[in-house]
């Protein structure tokens, strides 16, 4: 027996209700590789902090290698100016010999300070290091958790998706294939909100107001009636 207009519309409304679920279930499911990426994001401005410090250590410590490696040549040159003392010939020569001994023994002594201060440094900075590397793992474990919260809801979402889709069939079947085709433009067009209920002489739709004959048409039940404004079909 062929359904008439009121019966086939109230199965378009129980499906409108399902289709409804799934375009809200499906804008959910949009924005989760979104947070996805944020989450990344988060922690990849926290890793690159860490590079950068990192970094900075490494640096100290090549500089500081090559004070160490200036202070050694330096010693050494100490060291050989020290034995030609006794190869010096004249007073003369050996107090500008010794003068630049001491010259050299005193750039020696500050340059061994600047050490001290960079070896100082170095550590109070690899004790830095540590703890944000620590800190840092912390922040992995914690996106990795996170993302893996959202994958899961996403496979959750994809279920309920799945579920409601399946349960569509039920409603479809029943819908002569002219409506149906015209509900399904509709559903894409419109937000998936291809139904609009009169609310108060107004199309819920669009808030536009109806004429009075548009409101008698859909009581009546006897064919399908659209908002003129938003183009819904329209019920009571």
């Amino acid at each position: 027996m062929e359904m008439g207009i009121k019966e086939q519309l109230a199965i378009l409304i129980q499906l409108q209700n399902i289709d409804k679920e799934i375009y809200d279930l499906r804008k959910v499911l949009e924005e989760k590789p979104r947070q996805i990426e944020e989450i990344k994001k988060a922690f990849q401005e926290k890793e690159k902090v860490f590079k950068d410090l990192e970094e900075k250590v490494k640096q100290k410590k090549i500089k500081l290698k090559e004070m160490e490696l200036e202070l050694k040549t330096k010693e050494e040159n100490v060291k050989k100016m020290q034995i030609q003392l006794f190869q010096v010939k004249t007073n003369k020569e050996y107090a500008s010999l010794q003068k630049e001994i001491e010259d050299l023994k005193a750039d020696n002594s500050l340059l061994e300070e600047e050490i001290i201060k960079g070896l100082e440094e170095i550590d109070s900075l690899d004790k830095e290091l540590n703890k944000e590397k620590n800190l840092l793992e912390e922040e992995r474990k914690k996106m990795e958790g996170e993302i893996a919260q959202v994958e899961k809801e996403i496979a959750e979402l994809k279920e309920k998706i799945k579920g409601l889709e399946n349960s569509r069939g039920e409603f479809t079947s029943k819908i002569d294939p002219p409506l149906l085709a015209r509900y399904e433009r509709l559903l894409v067009n419109k937000n998936g909100r291809a139904l609009a209920q009169i609310i108060k002489d107004s199309c819920s739709g669009c808030n536009m107001g109806l004429p009075p004959q548009v409101i008698n048409e859909v009581t009546l039940g006897e064919k399908i009636v659209t908002c003129e404004n938003c183009m819904r079909i329209l019920y009571l």
